[in-house]
């Protein structure tokens, strides 16, 4: 009998070719008991691994490969312990900040304990560190008596060892792909010494016996092997982080002295509902141990909050009274009839996701904190598998095929980017769509290389950083999970990825960074240092925005929204008008209703037909009415269909949870019919309702549970956004100065300086006198940061900021000492206005002048200066955008002449043909039934913006001009989008303008 111990799954990064389940489906199909994974460095697949064992009835034997001087050691784990030290050495060798290729002896030496090692080289020196433990491994027949005659000297024990890197003969054409690939060298230079060894496929057990069948001996040890390293990974049991306590204090009781002081502040008086509620959610979080949970975040949120970073809940947390009083979730989940067992569901006891988002400029000081409070050896990032897509497949293997970086580029910019989406889609069992379909029409001679980037999808490329998670543990990280850095920063991320860092019982939390809320923490910022005796820091001024008020609810009900989080997206803005929304309340229903399901469910425009008084709000059953007259009888938020089950019905709402659960994962078993009779069973005993209105009823809750929205993470979005639209109403300079620094959301930077410009703002380009990096207000102007001037170095925007003023351009020159290409720059740009006129400065500064050099005397530096176009083009080339005017003011002239009206006028001409000179704002293309290209787009001008629809024959033929940044014509019939209640221009003709 014979077991594999030396399997190197796909985890052995560009290495391998199989999955772990692949290998334990190859080790089932073989009819064997037990099977080894032995990585290369990392120990990334082993939960994954254990997990497809378990499945399969199959015997896990975890291990790990590292590189040892001349040659490779395998290494396998005999208990728990075992585990703990191929963590402990596999992350000593990857937290290095350039990680060891070779393990010392003296490494291997501390972490030896519970392992067996797997060996041919350096025997002496292994015998002394694993006595009994060493094995001299024999994975080449020609090379097997030698070896065995050497371990009867050394009076050792022998084992075989075949590696193991793909599952058939025929792969290791592509495992040398993979090779050249990960070497970064064409095909064609790597060689044999460099790739896996000869027929390391999945060799039966047969196979392997008639290889090695002069020594029986070694073929027992593969088994004996396998009953010393029977042991199981801690999967599923609980490892909470501990938090710092009062003395004789517990986690529980803290945790409800925290939540009943909270509530008092909050809400003054304590009601009994409100005493029950958090009774009720700490028993429930007390019976699962999850205090220290809401203990940390509440810690880490707090130190935001003092220290001055913007955070806001996201996610069902905020379906907690808990998380509410300790100040982690900003939403009144009283007020909003939000459900705890949304959140934290009695009858299904995972750990809670408390996901947070934080202003992401200030968020890596947070991300310090948790390190420095709870142990940088208790702590890290949780690492993310970075897996290979259509793109990044075919560049490398056409890169290794010795293809042209020419005609790589060529073949990769024809892949949709959106193509990944489907290929995951593919349900299982199911051959997902090819990627490369289209290609192999176009570039017939390459199939080859067409197959090899199809067979590597998916397999795992890199390992990087999660969006947000950090795993906070109870004791040093490495005694149950393998770490490394990751990227250039270095941060120590887990090998393991999320899924399997949970399914070791790790508790991660979430502190993930937007854009938003820097936006938001820059006003704050002004607003705190205009106001300094008011507030304490930033948060506390943000903290203050009234969450009633009247010009704020002007600007969202009008839509004038560009720049504010979520809310500014022209279908967003359209829906915020269509239901006039004026309250944080009803920019929740809007997030809740500007989604794919609502909008192609027809749910949306039943809401605004309700909304708007032209249908009348009825329900299938009066004892609906309370539930849902707030969303005019259409299902809405996902809570609802857990107040529908609870109330109408007999359902607990730790019940009502898991059928919403069911029902959004659209489970038509047995165990939902079971639940469907119970439902309209007892909605007829409890409520009265018939049973043929109860299957109404349970046909509306399973349409739209699919898509509902979670009520709680609207609320918190609705706050963000609102704040937001209250800032851009009270301070816009600073508002639009912090969307153009943070580099905007949805739109291009020139859309938001024309936004800047409608609402009456200056923009001018950075200048050396007070210009900063970034954007900045100065007297109520928008001032671009020199960090956007093409050609300036890092060194010459500090010296500017740092000596300025400057009072002539010799004194700029001489104490700055920028390079030549620096100071042309700047002078076009019209960073050095009010030192001469720019055609001066260049005239001197082309001619070689140089500070120091060429006295100025005789100087003209009032010489006419450029035209309105020469400095619009040489903005747009320097800076990206136009500062100087808006691209139409160019060609006033054309468009005056071309008989154009505004966007604001062609908004009131329906039915009527009209030309427009616009911009484009933004587009996305579409298809029709027949699969004709078409574009959607909104373009721009001095006065608003359009929405227009270019259908297949127009597309066709002005594609190019649509898609540029040039301003244009557009002429064509002004229709109405019925489904929005928006106007849009029928593209028929498109001219370019200068």
């Amino acid at each position: 009998m014979y077991i594999h111990l030396v399997a190197h799954s796909a985890y052995s990064l560009q290495e391998g070719l199989a999955t772990p389940a692949d290998l334990v489906q190859a080790a089932q199909a073989h009819s064997m008991s037990a099977l080894g994974l032995t990585d290369h460095r990392l120990l990334t697949g082993a939960v994954e691994f254990v997990s497809a064992c378990k499945q399969a009835g199959i015997q896990p034997i975890l291990g790990l490969e590292i590189d040892f001087e001349h040659g490779p050691l395998q290494l396998l784990a005999t208990s728990e312990e075992g585990w703990s030290n191929l963590c402990r050495l596999s992350s000593s060798l990857m937290l290095r900040e350039i990680p060891e290729t070779v393990c010392t002896l003296a490494t291997l030496d501390l972490y030896s304990k519970d392992l067996i090692a797997l060996s041919n080289i350096h025997l002496d020196e292994l015998k002394d560190i694993f006595q009994d433990r060493l094995y001299v491994s024999l994975s080449n027949p020609s090379e097997a008596n030698r070896l065995s005659d050497l371990a009867r000297k050394l009076k050792l024990p022998t084992v075989i060892t075949h590696p193991i890197y793909y599952l058939s003969p025929e792969q290791a054409r592509l495992q040398k792909t993979l090779t050249a690939i990960r070497l970064n060298q064409p095909l064609k230079d790597i060689s044999s010494n460099a790739m896996a060894p000869v027929d390391s496929y999945f060799m039966s057990a047969h196979e392997i016996e008639t290889r090695f069948q002069d020594h029986p001996e070694a073929l027992a040890a593969t088994v004996e092997i396998a009953e010393r390293c029977r042991f199981d990974l801690p999967i599923g049991k609980s490892h909470m982080p501990t938090v710092p306590l009062p003395l004789g204090v517990s986690a529980t009781e803290f945790l409800r002295q925290k939540a009943f002081a909270g509530a008092q502040t909050l809400y003054g008086e304590i009601t009994p509902i409100i005493q029950t509620r958090i009774d009720h959610e700490l028993s429930v979080i007390a019976r699962a141990g999850f205090e220290p949970i809401f203990l940390i975040v509440e810690e880490v949120l707090n130190y935001a909050r003092k220290t001055g970073v913007p955070f806001s809940s996201r996610g069902s947390a905020a379906s907690s009274l808990v998380a509410h009083c300790l100040g982690i979730t900003g939403p009144d989940p009283m007020r909003l009839n939000l459900y705890f067992e949304r959140f934290l569901n009695p009858a299904r006891v995972t750990p809670p996701d408390i996901d947070t988002d934080l202003c992401s400029r200030r968020r890596d000081a947070v991300i310090q904190h948790v390190f420095d409070t709870y142990g940088e050896d208790r702590v890290a990032m949780v690492g993310t598998i970075n897996r290979f897509r259509p793109r990044s497949a075919l560049g490398g293997v056409a890169k290794a095929y010795g293809l042209e970086s020419s005609k790589v580029r060529e073949m990769v910019n024809q892949l949709p980017y959106a193509f990944w989406a489907k290929f995951e889609a593919a349900q299982e069992g199911q051959a997902p769509p090819s990627p490369f379909a289209d290609l192999r029409i176009s570039y017939p001679h390459h199939q080859q290389i067409f197959d090899d980037a199809e067979a590597i999808l998916k397999l795992p490329r890199h390992l990087s950083v999660h969006a947000g998670g950090l795993i906070v543990a109870p004791n040093a990280l490495t005694d149950l999970v393998p770490l490394m850095r990751s990227g250039s920063k270095g941060i120590v991320i887990t090998q393991l990825d999320l899924e399997s860092v949970e399914a070791l019982g790790l508790v991660k939390i979430d502190l993930l960074g937007i854009r938003g809320l820097t936006v938001l923490g820059d006003v704050g910022e002004f607003i705190t240092e205009s106001k300094p005796e008011q507030y304490v820091n930033l948060v506390s001024a943000l903290d203050d925005i009234p969450s009633e008020d009247e010009q704020t609810s002007q600007r969202v009900e009008t839509g004038q929204t560009i720049g504010c989080f979520n809310i500014e997206s022209p279908g967003m803005r359209s829906t915020l008008k269509e239901i006039h929304a004026r309250s944080e309340d009803d920019i929740m229903a809007a997030l809740a209703l500007y989604r794919p399901g609502p909008l192609t469910g027809g749910l949306k425009d039943a809401f605004v037909r309700r909304f708007k008084g032209e249908e009348k709000v009825s329900h299938l059953h009066p004892a609906l009415a309370p539930l849902l007259d707030e969303t005019f009888g259409v299902i809405l938020y996902q809570e609802q269909v857990l107040r529908i089950a609870n109330e109408l019905s007999n359902f607990s709402l730790a019940e009502a949870d898991l059928l919403r659960r069911a029902m959004s994962h659209f489970d038509p078993g047995k165990r939902m019919q079971e639940l469907q009779r119970k439902f309209v069973s007892e909605a007829e005993s409890k409520s009265g309702v018939p049973s043929s209105i109860g299957e109404r009823v349970w046909e509306m809750m399973a349409a739209f549970a699919g898509y509902g929205f979670p009520k709680a993470h609207a609320a918190s979005y609705a706050r963000v956004a609102w704040r937001s639209a209250w800032c851009k109403t009270y301070f816009p300079a600073q508002f639009m100065a912090a969307v153009l620094a943070n580099w905007g959301g949805y739109y291009s930077q020139r859309v938001y300086l024309s936004e800047a410009r409608r609402m009456g703002l200056s923009v001018r380009p950075p200048h050396v006198n007070w210009a900063r990096g970034n954007f900045q207000v100065r007297n109520a102007a928008l001032y671009m940061g020199l960090d956007q001037v093409k050609d300036l170095t890092r060194r010459t925007i500090n010296r500017i900021i740092e000596l300025a003023p400057f009072h002539s351009l010799d004194e700029f020159l001489t104490r700055v000492d920028p390079r030549e290409q620096e100071a042309i720059s700047l002078a076009r740009a019209g960073g050095l206005e009010g030192l001469g006129t720019i055609p001066a400065i260049l005239r001197r500064l082309e001619s070689g002048w140089q500070a120091g050099q060429m006295s100025l005397f005789g100087w003209d530096d009032h010489a006419d200066d450029w035209t309105l176009e020469q400095k619009v083009n040489a903005q747009v080339e320097l800076l990206g955008v136009s500062l100087e005017a808006h691209p139409l003011e160019v060609v006033a002239d054309q468009i005056s002449k071309g008989g154009s009206i505004s966007t604001a006028d062609a908004a009131g001409r329906l039915g009527q043909r009209v030309t427009v000179a616009g911009i484009r704002q933004t587009s996305h293309r579409s298809r029709t039934a027949k699969g004709e290209p078409m574009l959607f787009l909104t373009i721009e001008d001095l006065t608003g913006s359009l929405d227009v629809i270019a259908f297949p024959n127009t597309y066709r033929i002005a594609k190019e001009l649509l898609n540029s940044n040039s301003p244009f014509l557009v002429t064509g019939m002004m229709e109405m989008d019925t489904s929005r209640g928006e106007p849009y221009l029928r593209a028929e003709k498109v001219t370019k303008l200068g």
